[in-house]
């Protein structure tokens, strides 16, 4: 498939933890967007650092460069020094789980490390146009089934749910939260419960990623 966009100057800038999967992307953008500029950085540390050094259309962000906290923080960091900047997070984990997370940080699309040359290009090229890519979500259900984005979910979360997730994030026991919201242990573990549903989080350490953007 030939890119819409393929005469038109791009600033890309490609993440990769590994050298296979970078040399294969920077030939498919070549490829199929042969007037773009390419930056690259195969760590973190270099992608916090080189970023800023130039004004990029698009930014592919590996998601296994770095933990989901610090990941996480460099879309907000992103999005805080170059808010035209549109992210690709590009991923080996389910997109089911993980996608709907970074959509709520206002990236631009989750897109699967075993997605077709079609579906990459496709990404790249609804990123760049501003829009965001949905993948296999969009082919898998409605609309209406999908998981809410965390601006949707936020307004679901009643004021004590708000509460007890934000001591929960802060370290919080659920005997010291109890205490605290003079409720008892077990009805603070079905609180707990119920806002992971919410949230669409698994682990408490995928609360602590979300939660300063979900509040």
């Amino acid at each position: 498939m030939g890119s819409n966009l393929a005469n038109v100057k791009h600033n890309i800038f490609l993440t990769y933890c590994h050298e296979v999967v970078g040399v294969a992307m920077k030939w498919l953008v070549k490829q199929h967007f042969p007037m773009s500029a390419i930056g690259e950085a195969q760590n973190f540390q270099e992608t916090l650092s080189d970023l800023p050094k130039k004004n990029y259309d698009l930014v592919v962000l590996d998601a296994e460069i770095a933990d989901n906290t610090h990941l996480l923080g460099a879309v907000q960091h992103i999005k805080s020094v170059s808010p035209l900047t549109r992210i690709l997070i590009f991923s080996e984990l389910d997109e089911a789980v993980y996608g709907p997370k970074y959509l709520a940080f206002g990236t631009n699309g989750f897109l699967a490390k075993n997605a077709d040359v079609d579906d990459i290009v496709l990404a790249i090229e609804t990123a760049l146009s501003g829009g965001v890519f949905y993948g296999e979500r969009d082919k898998g259900e409605p609309a209406s089934r999908q998981q809410a984005t965390m601006p949707e979910m936020a307004h679901r979360l009643s004021s004590r749910e708000c509460q007890i997730a934000d001591l929960l994030v802060k370290g919080t026991s659920l005997s010291q939260i109890g205490k605290l919201t003079n409720l008892k242990e077990t009805t603070i573990s079905t609180y707990k419960k119920r806002i992971f549903q919410k949230v669409g989080v698994k682990t408490l350490s995928d609360l602590i990623a979300v939660w300063e953007i979900y509040k």
